[in-house]
């Protein structure tokens, strides 16, 4: 089976989404930039893979083709016997089919282990504040990733130490500081953070996954900006 034209170029842009979207899945997961884009990056390696599956059509019973004496008087193996017959296009394409899955699962452990190395030794911490509070310690962190720029975290624990929950937020243009937790409310100040609003909503603060979920927040968070 020869693919040509619209199905070649079909096959193509279907094998490139299903590597792409597992590289990008796999780096996604380790950096925890954005979970949304994780899931794209996931649903793009399985819809590339499926793709490609249905573009090429199976063989049965084709086996393994092991090619030797390359090449000169190049030969195959196919099941552990020589392959008298010729070799097609198809027999070789369905082997892309049969191992594509294997290779997705490659690229995504090749890039999780790669990128999260690269993220763990260029992510600089700092702990800006740490509060006590009536149920438990906020902490406040700031992530320096370099070229990827710099952001803050906000985890609030129990008093067991306990993670109760952990928002991302704005440091890049003002250092934020946490002033007081009053039962389920959190009161966050900036100084000099740009513009001139004193009080500062929620799609100026929050970032990733924190914004895009702020209504399932366990604490009410109140930003304001200190000229």
């Amino acid at each position: 089976m020869k693919l040509k034209g619209r199905k070649l170029l079909s096959f193509c842009f279907a094998l490139i989404m299903s590597c792409v979207g597992a590289l990008g899945a796999g780096i996604m997961l380790v950096s925890g930039l954005n979970w949304v884009l994780f899931a794209v990056f996931a649903a793009a390696a399985i819809i590339g893979s499926v793709w490609v599956a249905k573009l090429l059509k199976p063989v049965p019973d084709v086996g393994l083709i092991i090619k030797y004496n390359f090449p000169k008087d190049a030969g195959y193996y196919q099941k552990g016997k020589r392959k008298t017959t010729p070799v097609s296009d198809n027999d070789i394409l369905y082997h892309l089919k049969m191992f594509l899955p294997f290779i997705q699962i490659g690229i995504f452990v090749f890039s999780a282990v790669l990128f999260g190395g690269y993220h763990q030794s260029h992510d600089a911490l700092r702990q800006v504040v740490s509060i006590n509070f009536d149920g438990g310690q906020a902490k406040l962190v700031v992530i320096d990733q370099g070229a990827w720029g710099e952001y803050a975290d906000l985890r609030i624990y129990d008093n067991d130490a306990v993670l109760i929950e952990s928002i991302s937020i704005s440091s890049e243009d003002a250092t934020p500081s946490i002033d007081s937790i009053v039962s389920k409310d959190v009161y966050v100040s900036y100084r000099n953070y740009p513009g001139a609003d004193s009080i500062l909503s929620y799609d100026r603060v929050l970032l990733g996954e924190s914004l895009l979920e702020h209504d399932k927040l366990k604490f009410n968070y109140h930003f304001r900006n200190i000229k």
